[in-house]
């Protein structure tokens, strides 16, 4: 690593990489099974996260790339960075939100919806079939919740490698808002670590069998038009009340349609005419 480079990453590495990387320690498990399947030795771990010694671009790419992230993120403020890992408020919200004219908009949305909030909020799984693995669908772990008077709502995706080692190639997270109106569920959110992708969606709650399910269609816009715009049905099952736990993250995943631990309801809505629009 030529020295100019290796300074500079020293440099972040003092302010914020050992600190980004505990926190992503806090989700992996054991340090032990993380630095066996990355391919770092354990010693040489700790020292990146007690910050005495910086990574080399290999590891740091070897990092990155576990975690389904790209290398620049790994030096972002920890503070954006927790709230990009956990579903907190990410920061372009926080400016949205403030901003004179969505306030008004909301306020008048609050009118109408406030109500049923505590109704909807909580962990749902939610399915739809993949537009990278053709044929697939994707379980996402999303979640629902109130803050200040707000919807607001994050879900992972997680796309495990297909070589079957249980790997993850590509993690995505969205975070966004949430307006209810007239039963309606109108929803906007931003693909917060590639920062690459601004989804919309139309959801309606439903309740069969005393199970809640929330069925809809999303569409998204991706930054680069190397990926064309997508519309594609997507349903919700819901899962319990709270906020998203390690235990349901595992649970992310991409499925055959015929995995049995897919909902029958879920499954009969995806399957019932078209599952996806694709841009002509």
């Amino acid at each position: 690593m030529p020295a100019s480079e290796s300074a500079k990453h020293a440099m972040h590495n003092d302010q914020y990489f050992p600190e980004n990387l505990r926190i992503l320690c806090e989700q992996a498990g054991t340090i032990s099974e993380m630095c066996r399947r990355i391919g770092i030795n354990r010693q040489q771990f700790n020292k990146y996260l007690a910050g005495t010694h910086a990574p080399s671009k290999n590891n740091l790419r070897a990092i990155a790339s576990f975690f389904g992230l790209s290398a620049d993120v790994l030096f972002s403020n920890p503070n954006d960075f927790r709230s990009m890992m956990e579903g907190g408020h990410f920061h372009l919200f926080r400016s949205v939100v403030q901003s004179p004219k969505m306030l008004m908009f909301i306020n008048e949305m609050l009118q109408t919806g406030e109500s049923r909030l505590g109704e909807m909020t909580g962990v749902y799984e939610r399915y739809h079939y993949s537009s990278i693995y053709k044929g697939q669908i994707v379980r996402s772990i999303f979640c629902l919740y109130e803050r200040d008077g707000m919807l607001m709502h994050y879900y992972v995706e997680r796309f495990p490698n297909m070589d079957g080692s249980g790997k993850v190639d590509y993690l995505f997270k969205y975070h966004g808002i949430s307006f209810l109106i007239a039963s309606r569920l109108f929803s906007i959110d931003f693909e917060t670590i590639q920062k690459n992708e601004m989804t919309f969606s139309n959801l309606a709650a439903v309740s069969r069998n005393s199970k809640k399910y929330i069925f809809g269609v999303t569409s998204g816009i991706a930054a680069t038009m190397m990926r064309q715009p997508v519309a594609a049905k997507v349903a919700m099952s819901f899962v319990g009340k709270g906020l998203i736990r390690k235990a349901n993250l595992r649970r992310a995943t991409v499925l055959s349609p015929s995995d049995p631990s897919i909902p029958k309801e879920v499954i009969i809505y995806l399957n019932s005419g078209n599952s996806t629009i694709d841009s002509a």
